[in-house]
């Protein structure tokens, strides 16, 4: 039951963001912009949480990439609320919250890689 909640909150949840983020959105995207960002993000992430952490715990990884999400996603979602005519906060509030958890899961994923490239016997 508690599953079926949380998917049911998901789904309404990503309605609601589509829905709000419709009107926001360019009819034709220009890619370049957000390839380079996540190429940059991906790389700074890896050093600053994967790296950083390499002889530490799992989950310092897991936090210093929550960190950075936090930071980063906050950076974006803030700036957009208080200066885009139409960027809510609920969109504010979801992206912020998904950067924070992606970046991080993206960090401990990239932290077990890591491991393992580095003594492939030891995880």
């Amino acid at each position: 039951e508690m599953l079926r909640s949380l998917v049911g909150s998901e789904m309404c949840i990503r309605d609601r963001y589509t829905t709000e983020m419709a009107t926001l959105l360019r009819e034709n995207y220009i890619t370049w912009p957000w390839v380079v960002f996540y190429l940059m993000y991906g790389f700074v992430v890896f050093v600053l949480a994967v790296v950083a952490n390499r002889d530490k715990p799992l989950y310092y990884a897991g936090i210093d990439g929550a960190l950075l999400g936090l930071a980063s996603y906050g950076a974006y979602n803030l700036t957009n609320y208080s200066i885009v005519e139409g960027f809510t906060l609920f969109i504010t509030v979801v992206d912020w919250a998904w950067g924070t958890f992606l970046t991080s899961a993206s960090a401990m994923a990239g932290w077990v890689g890591f491991q393992k490239a580095r003594k492939p016997d030891s995880i």
